[in-house]
Formats: C-alpha cells, sequence, structure tokens
C-alpha cells in the first residue's frame, strides 16, 4: 500500500489546519527520516486553506490535493476554480466525489473534469461506487468508472481512482472486505483493459483507526481515504503507520 487520502471535506480552516498539517508533518518525519519512504499522504484541505498551506506542505511527507474544480480554464463561472488556477498550489484534485453527485454533478461533466484536470498536469482523483449494496453494486461502480475517464487518455495520464460505497459514507461500518476486494479487482481488470498501465485504486468510505487493518489486509488495494479519521494528527498517524506496515 502506498496512499492515504485525506479529505478534509468543509472542516477545519486557517490555523486548525495549519496546525494539523505542521503536527501530522512533525510525525511523519520522525516515522520516516530522509532516505526511507513514506505512503504518499495527500491531504484535501478547504479551497480557502490552499494558498495558505501549500508554502507549509514539505512535499517529501504531503502532497497537497483540491477538493473539486471547473473544467474550463476561465470564464464566467461564478464560485467555481479551474484546474490552471489549481496548478503549482496542488498536485491532486477530487473528481466524483459522491456528494457532488448528490448535488447534481453528471457523469458527462465528471469525464470533462478529469480531462482538464489531466491535462493541466494535476492527478485526477476519481471516485467511483454504487449507491446501494445490490448484486449490480460492480457493474455501477464499473460503469461510472467508465463514464468518468471517457475523455482522458489513460496511456498518457494518470488517474488515481477511489472506491468508495456511497452507502458506506458516514455508515456505523464500513463495507465488508470480501465485497470491496471483489469490487477493486473488477475495476482494476477494467483499468487495465482502458489502457491504464499500473492501475491504482484505493478504498474510502468511513475508514478510520479502529477498521482500517480490515482494509489494509486486502493486497489489492493501494491505500485507504479518510475524513472523520483524517481530521485529528494522532488518528492521521495511526492509519499512516498502518498503511506503511501494510
Amino acid at each position: 500500500m502506498k496512499y492515504v487520502l485525506a479529505n478534509w471535506k468543509m472542516y477545519l480552516a486557517g490555523d486548525k489546519a495549519a496546525e494539523l498539517l505542521q503536527t501530522a508533518q512533525a510525525g511523519l518525519a520522525e516515522r520516516f527520516p530522509l532516505g526511507s519512504e513514506p505512503p504518499t499522504l495527500i491531504v484535501c484541505p478547504p479551497f480557502t486553506s490552499l494558498a495558505p498551506l501549500s508554502p507549509l506542505v514539505d512535499r517529501r511527507l504531503v502532497q497537497l490535493g483540491a477538493q473539486n474544480c471547473h473544467w474550463e480554464a476561465e470564464g464566467p463561472y461564478t464560485g467555481e476554480v479551474s484546474p490552471r488556477m489549481l496548478a503549482g498550489l496542488v498536485d491532486y484534485v477530487l473528481i466524483g466525489h459522491s456528494e457532488r453527485r448528490a448535488a447534481g454533478e453528471s457523469d458527462a461533466q465528471i469525464a470533462r473534469k478529469v480531462a482538464a484536470a489531466a491535462e493541466a498536469g494535476l492527478t485526477p482523483i476519481l471516485f467511483v461506487g454504487e449507491d446501494e449494496p445490490t448484486s449490480s453494486a460492480t457493474e455501477e461502480a464499473e460503469r461510472r468508472l467508465e463514464r468518468g475517464l471517457a475523455d482522458v487518455d489513460l496511456e498518457r495520464r494518470h488517474v488515481l481512482i477511489v472506491y468508495e460505497p456511497t452507502w458506506a459514507i458516514g455508515a456505523d461500518r464500513p463495507a465488508d472486505s470480501r465485497h470491496v476486494r471483489g469490487v477493486v479487482e473488477q475495476l482494476k481488470d477494467r483499468l487495465g483493459e482502458l489502457g491504464l498501465t499500473w492501475p491504482e485504486v484505493i478504498y474510502g468510505g468511513t475508514v478510520n483507526v479502529d477498521n482500517v487493518e480490515q482494509f489494509t489486509a486486502i493486497d489489492v488495494l493501494d491505500g485507504v481515504g479518510a475524513t472523520r479519521g483524517s481530521l485529528e494528527a494522532s488518528d492521521l498517524l495511526r492509519i499512516v503507520d498502518r498503511v506503511a506496515a501494510a
């Protein structure tokens, strides 16, 4: 495993965001001295924190990501931020999160965002998953994968995939390990067919310090994503520890 994705959503700003970042970085520096290779920790704070946090980031230990972007480089889109504006501040951008889909974002819009972010030199992090834990879960996740990647050349661009079943977000219990393994295997097979040489899929959806080992034991996964589990430095570092040990 090599990724930990920390999506801070609409939490933490200003001094609190900076404090969490710096405390986490100090812990990572102790754990992974120069010459060692830590997991890739991708921190995605609210937009207002990106510019203040960017100069504080030690990019050997932490990468910054944005939580969304528009598909156009510029234009009359009030309240939007383009990939071009994010380039230089972040390396990653989240696209197609279930909360964005629930707000009305379509597969076509998501595909345009993925392509635009990749063209701007950012790594898109595409979220796919099913709305209900039915027998057609894999097919639904695969359809969202294919539609989201429809406009990007996977032989030239890298895309990181998050498998996040909607029904598991904020739930009391995460998805079953066997279910996750089965869907991720199918997603990776399809990514290979679509031209991605090294398909990488991480799991998100109610990951925390109490259950992270359930997912680090799934060898087809390339990492985990957390929200509430990443809002305290001690919890975030424990998750990184589990991923590093996997």
